[in-house]
Formats: structure tokens, sequence, C-alpha cells
């Protein structure tokens, strides 16, 4: 017979891993607070069907084995597994096929879908739970886009059928689109020449540019306008649709954080071990470990998500090539010296470089010899400037450095050490001698930052018509 101790001991430990498993449970998926009819409707069926974009990676895809896969693959597992229900993929081969059977009533749940006045005969959609700012990818020498309301003459691409095109429309009642089949054949258009740009979102121009090696494009402009992720539900499955709303609700961020990070190539691991608390005997020991780990954990979270936050930041600002900064990156350096210029009146100059005769290094020896050429000239660049100075990758093989309380002096003779160092710099490509040209300038008061930036590309224009390998001050 125990004694009393006995069993307070007993007692203090149930308590103990009561509390430990309640701990753990509240860390794994939450449970979903249903209504009896959305819990008498989700009891009626066998399954959930699913349609989904059969090619809009890294969101979405359906790969050669007939798999749901991409960034809301992840998202439907895990709604799927808050559900206890499966999710079974309705295999189509277009994203118009996918609306039809959304229509014939052949799939329950739209992968990921937008409010838009001509579904809404057969389709409604959740509360949105990312959003995705829409971008422009144009050729290397297009300048910066803030907006595209100047550009409404010239042509863009997007994909057909899609609900950004309807948004972009609404936007730009006046804008010219040509309505293609995939971002593929609409980011070709583009690199050579029928084409002005390509509008789609940043995650999506990347994805597509590095999977067909479309390396001569770049993202020239980041819009205000952005594609809020939701996900369709039939109109006649109005329990499924507030059953879905819930699930995107209980979604915890650092599951979202989580998926994200697993389609942008980014290291970002959970490791739990609940070996040595399972071995705890005494209730006391178990509360003092319980209190560590959820303490510990809660801390490892934070840094792993700073982290993240930090990576995907570095991603949208830099370029995949350099690693330099990009074109989005520097038009934010651009605001931030005008905004100290105005408050302050401290000047700032800048250079554009544009590497002499790149298309013979790429005609006669290939893109990955130029591409390296282009990765040695970030080198030079970023070990010779100052530490305040801000270099950047304009475009295709242009380079941009913004140079913080700086005349035109101090800029010129800059480049013109710069330029020296290039002509004395062995790129790896015999009997050949690789030369820059360069655009300087300042900023001047009254102006817009495009006005300064094409006047560095005037005077860049200048340097390259006067003979190349040198130096022109406009």
């Amino acid at each position: 017979m125990r004694s009393g101790k006995d069993n307070i001991i007993v007692l203090t430990w149930l308590l103990g891993l009561w509390l430990l498993m309640s701990s753990a449970a509240a860390i794994s998926e939450p449970r979903l607070s249903l209504t009896a009819e959305e819990q008498q409707w989700l009891n009626s069926v066998d399954e959930i069907r699913l349609c989904s974009d059969p090619d809009w990676m890294p969101y979405e895809g359906i790969n050669e084995q007939g798999q749901h896969t991409g960034i809301m693959s992840d998202f439907h597992l895990l709604w799927s597994q808050m559900l206890d229900k499966p999710v079974v993929l309705q295999v189509t081969e277009s994203w118009q096929q996918s609306l039809r059977f959304m229509q014939d009533k052949k799939c329950d749940v739209l992968s990921s879908a937008q409010e838009l006045p001509s579904r809404r005969h057969y389709l409604r959609v959740t509360e949105p739970f990312i959003d995705y700012p829409f971008a422009v990818a144009t050729q290397p020498d297009q300048p910066f886009i803030i907006n595209l309301s100047p550009l409404m003459t010239e042509q863009f691409a997007m994909v057909r059928g899609y609900a950004a095109v309807d948004i972009i429309r609404q936007r730009y009642p006046e804008i010219q689109l040509t309505l293609v089949d995939s971002a593929q054949q609409g980011l070709k258009l583009v690199e050579t020449g029928k084409l002005y740009g390509f509008i789609d979102t940043v995650p999506s121009i990347n994805y597509q540019t590095l999977k067909h090696g479309i390396s001569h494009i770049t993202i020239s402009g980041v819009l205000e306008d952005q594609y809020k992720m939701a996900v369709g539900i039939h109109k006649d499955l109005p329990q499924l649709l507030s059953i879905y709303n819930k699930a995107i609700d209980a979604t915890q961020a650092v599951e979202q954080q989580r998926i994200l990070n697993n389609w942008l190539s980014l290291s970002f691991e959970y490791q739990f071990n609940y070996t040595l608390m399972w071995q705890i005997l005494a209730g006391v020991i178990a509360l003092l470990g319980l209190f560590f780990y959820h303490y510990y954990t809660v801390n490892r979270h934070n840094r792993e998500l700073q982290q993240v936050n930090r990576q995907l930041q570095h991603i949208s600002h830099s370029d995949h090539l350099t690693g330099l900064p990009n074109r989005y990156y520097l038009h934010q350096a651009f605001e931030t010296e005008l905004s100290r210029y105005q408050r302050y009146q401290h000047g700032f100059s800048l250079l554009i470089i544009d590497i002499d005769h790149f298309k013979t290094v790429n005609d006669h020896f290939g893109h990955v010899v130029g591409d390296e050429i282009i990765r040695q000239m970030a080198g030079l660049f970023s070990e010779h400037i100052r530490d305040n100075d801000v270099v950047g990758r304009w475009g295709g093989e242009e380079f941009l450095i913004l140079c913080p309380d700086t005349n035109l002096q101090g800029a010129r003779t800059l480049a013109e050490h710069l330029r020296e160092r290039i002509a004395q710099t062995h790129f790896g490509i015999d009997n050949m001698t690789v030369t820059a040209s360069f655009g300087v300038t300042d900023y001047r008061d009254g102006e817009m930052i495009k006005d300064c930036i094409r006047r560095a590309d005037q005077a860049l224009y200048q340097a390259k018509h006067n003979g190349r390998n040198q130096t022109v001050v406009f």
C-alpha cells in the first residue's frame, strides 16, 4: 500500500506530465473551434477536392508525378491536417481548366484565388493570408519603374486568366497588355525585345528566370499594387468557406514563415528534443523543466524568425548574380540621400559604369564567362569604394555607385581610380583587356532623382561615344 507521501509524489508527477503534454500540443497544430453545422458538413464528406494552377511556381504547380507542389501545397497539407480530412488534388492541364472544374463542381477548393466580379457566380474567397507585391521585369537597360502610368504606350506581358490581369487593368485602364500562356513565354518575349516588360510577383519572376536560364532580365520596379493570396471555395459550400477561414486564422506565424522559407531556399529548421523531458520523475522537476524549455524555445523561435526576416530582406534587396544591392535597394538609397540633402543640405554624387564591349565578350566566350566578369567587377568595386558609398548592379553589365557627401571633383577622382584599376586587372580572358566607361554627375537642388540619373546616363553615353575607357562628367 502506498503511503500519503508516495501518493503526493505520484500526483505531482502526473501533474507535471499533463502540463508537458499540454505544452507539446500547444506548439503543434492548433485545434479548430467548429460549429455543429460546420462539423456536420465535414463529417458528411470523405475528402475535399482541390484544383490548382499547374504552372505558377514557386507558389504552386503539378509535378511530373501528378502531385501538388509549391508554397500553396504546403499550406493545404497543413490545413488538411488541421481538419483531419484528406485534400485530394484534381489534376488539370492549365489554369483555365482548373477554373472550369470549379464552375462544373468537380472541385470544392481552388488552391489560390482572388475576389473578382467575373467569378462571383461560382466562387467565394477566404480572407487573404499573404501579400505579394507586383514587380516589372524588363531588359537591363530600362529605367527604374515606380509607377506604370508614364508607360501606357509600352507593351507589357501577363499570364492569361490570372486575377493579376484584372487588378492591373483596374489600376491602369489604358495599359497595353499582351496575354501569354506562361511566365516563361512572357519573359522570353521581353528578353528578345518584342515586349517592354513582364508583370508578375517578385518570387514568381525570380523563380522563372532561374529555372529557365533567362539571365538578361532584371526586375526594374516593384509596384505599390499587391496580390493578396487567398483560397477559393465553391459558392455552394458556405460551411467549407467558414472552415477554411478558421484554419487560415489558426495558422501560426511560425508555420507561415517555415513554409515560405522552404521555397525561398533558406535554412530554417525546428528541432525539438522531448526525450529528456519524458525522463523527468518528479513534478517539481517537470514544472521547472517545462518553464525553462518554454523560455528557451520562444527565444530560439524569435531569433530564427529574425534571421529569416533578415534573409528575406536581403533576397528582395540583392542582385542574385553579384550579391550587390539591386535597383530596388538603390532607389531606396537615393530617397534616403535626397531626404538628407533636403534636411541638412548634404550633397551627393553618383557614378554609372558600363563594361565596354560586353556583348562581344558574351558572343565570343559565352554568358558563363560574362557572368564571371560581372562578379569580379562587383568585387573590385566593393573593395575600392568608401564605407559610406553604396554600389549596386544597375542592370546587365551596368553598375551604379552612390557617393554621399561627395562633390563632382571627388566623384571624378573615384571614377578615374576605379577605371584605372579595371584596366590593370586580369579578368581571366587571354589576349583581352576588360575596360569600363564612367558617367559622373551630382545632385542639383530642386530636381527629381530620375533627372539626376538621366544626366549620369547621358555622361556615360558620351564616354562610350568618345571611344570608351574614359570618364565624362556632366
